[in-house]
């Protein structure tokens, strides 16, 4: 077709109206933006460029005709300074924000489902230790789904209240009660319904339970009301014998020296665990893993599977024998006279002067002696009054009436309900840990690691001191009882348990196992995980189906804003060349 002398072309701009110009074919691009520049009075400039309906820029120096425009065709006009294609910017920053958010929203919906739960979460579980002289009350955690079975148990925290829960009125336990609260803050309120707590009493209570068993059970009952109200779930309010204190007591020090694990060779018998010895306020006990063939034809013996490993245990506990009954128990033998009212103690301090009220020496479980039943009924005031005993820091008068704390013709002649049991078959292959007043006691007078004549030597040279020797080491009234302890631990361990001067090393006296205190409580805890359920893992905050439908549907989002952003971006480099 041949070009008409005439012709119009219609110029759109972003910002403004259509502009119909007249030209003509042969009129080049430039003259074309020349006409529309006079038209709206505007400078020229070589910036100003005219688009084809193909979205290119098209050549100034070229003329209407040889690019094809004819009459009436659109046109835009724009500048290169502004956006190559001003009114399809937003759709192009609109697919650039798409593509942004959508990669984002992948990164963060897939460490969403990536780090969170899918986890065991921790559980919990509160032990009351109520013991003769005061309540430990212990917070322990555990991962759910625990180990072999059983749970790797660890201390959270715990609160002590002063006073054996035996020597309390029923109706005013407030600071054991108050420890248990100040405890349970401590657990999560979402998971409180669901925590187990534990109120184990010993020897206190056992005492308690042999004289007056109707208290016992009052004590119990306003414990299981008051307890209740903390909102933990009371799985156990009871009374352990002492035998089971014994097996929890080495539950926990074998737990915190890693042998519960240790398989034991079947072929010879050369004891993996250590035994454990403790020693309390009221009682004492012995505890050691046997050889299953020699477990199955002895007496007091447990069998306990603890993180898929079976133990035979031999375990017996001495009641009446803990450090306080024993030392009331010695000073009710030092009285031969009830008449009397002055006696002396070889086992205190030279100087020392103490009283002790007649009901507290022969009135109490561990003391009462039928020796002096008939001359108390006959004068019951006996029982009101003072007995004053002088210390004459005499060691060697001291090691023969401890002696007397354990010889059993002596305890039945005087009708003491408790006596001595002796055990002598403990293999020299055991080791073992004492703890409690073992450790207290051989920590104050550094002997923790030492032969058995020289923890002879250093108790003698204690109990030479008198009183005022005795407090330019420590002000605490408890190192008057040195002496005693020292002397009592000695008897008990070598005439009561036949350790010589040989297996003495095989003791090894510990307060703590690396950092955390020994107590029978913590293996309390972990026995009892083997019956608490494992809890279900913990839930994600997006489930598998809703990630898979996010991911589909960001990603084909970004694979067509991708798609639209090269396209444009191809048409751009495309008008710029």
């Amino acid at each position: 077709m041949i070009p008409t002398s005439s012709m119009q072309v219609i110029l759109e701009a972003s910002s403004d109206s259509p502009i119909v110009i007249e030209t003509s074919p042969k009129a080049t691009i430039a003259t074309l933006i020349s006409s529309y520049c006079t038209i709206k009075d505007v400078a020229y400039n070589s910036g100003w460029m005219i688009i084809d309906d193909k979205e290119r820029a098209l050549p100034q120096f070229s003329t209407l005709a040889s690019l094809g425009i004819v009459d009436g065709q659109i046109l835009k006009i724009s500048y290169k300074g502004q956006s190559f294609l001003s009114r399809e910017k937003w759709p192009f920053m609109i697919a650039l924000a798409a593509l942004i958010i959508c990669v984002a929203g992948i990164l963060v919906i897939s460490m969403i489902y990536g780090l969170t739960g899918g986890k065991y979460p921790d559980d919990y579980g509160v032990v009351m230790d109520a013991g003769s002289t005061k309540t430990n009350t212990l917070l322990y955690s555990w991962k759910s789904n625990k180990h072999k079975g059983t749970g790797l148990v660890t201390q959270a925290t715990n609160c002590f209240a002063k006073g054996g829960i035996a020597e309390m009125d029923p109706m005013h336990l407030e600071p054991v009660i108050n420890c248990a609260k100040s405890v349970t803050k401590r657990v999560d309120p979402s998971v409180r319904s669901k925590t187990p707590l534990f109120f184990a009493a010993t020897a206190g209570m056992r005492l308690l339970n042999l004289t007056n068993p109707d208290r016992v059970d009052e004590i119990l009952e306003q414990l299981n009301l008051n307890l209740t109200k903390t909102g933990l779930s009371v799985e156990a309010i009871e009374i352990i014998s002492g035998k089971d204190e014994g097996i929890y007591g080495w539950i926990a020090s074998n737990f915190l020296r890693k042998t519960l694990e240790t398989p034991q060779n079947p072929d010879s018998w050369v004891p993996t665990t250590y035994g454990s010895l403790d020693m309390g306020g009221a009682s004492m006990q012995i505890t050691y893993a046997l050889p299953k063939d020699e477990a199955e034809n002895g007496t007091d013996v447990t069998e306990l599977e603890l993180y898929e490993t079976t133990h035979y245990l031999f375990s017996f506990s001495n009641l009446c024998f803990g450090r306080q009954e024993a030392e009331r128990r010695h000073r009710s033998l030092l009285v031969t006279d009830i008449t009397k009212r002055n006696y002396t103690d070889p086992c205190s301090p030279f100087g020392y002067e103490y009283a002790v009220l007649g009901r507290e020496l022969f009135e109490r479980p561990c003391t009462k002696s039928k020796i002096f039943d008939a001359q108390i009924k006959e004068d019951p005031s006996i029982l009101d009054k003072n007995f004053t005993f002088t210390g004459t820091s005499k060691p060697d008068s001291c090691k023969s009436a401890v002696s007397k704390l354990l010889d059993n013709d002596l305890c039945k002649e005087k009708g003491f309900k408790e006596c001595f049991r002796r055990t002598h078959n403990i293999s020299n292959k055991n080791k073992f840990l004492a703890f409690a007043t073992y450790y207290f006691t051989t920590s104050f007078l550094n002997v923790t690691n030492t032969t058995l004549e020289n923890f002879i030597k250093v108790a003698e040279d204690y109990c030479l001191k008198n009183e005022s020797e005795v407090e330019k080491i420590t002000e605490e009234d408890y190192g008057k009882e040195y002496c005693f302890n020292s002397q009592y631990i000695q008897e008990v361990l070598t005439t009561g348990f036949g350790f010589t001067p040989t297996t003495w090393k095989n003791i090894e006296f510990v307060g703590k196992i690396d950092g955390k205190d020994v107590g029978w409580s913590l293996g309390y805890m972990i026995n009892a995980t083997n019956i608490i359920p494992v809890k279900d893992k913990t839930p994600k905050l997006i489930s598998a189906t809703a990630l898979a439908v996010c991911l589909v549907l960001f990603i084909m989002i970004v694979v067509g804003a991708i798609i639209f952003i090269l396209r444009n971006r191809d048409r751009a480099d495309y008008n710029s060349a």
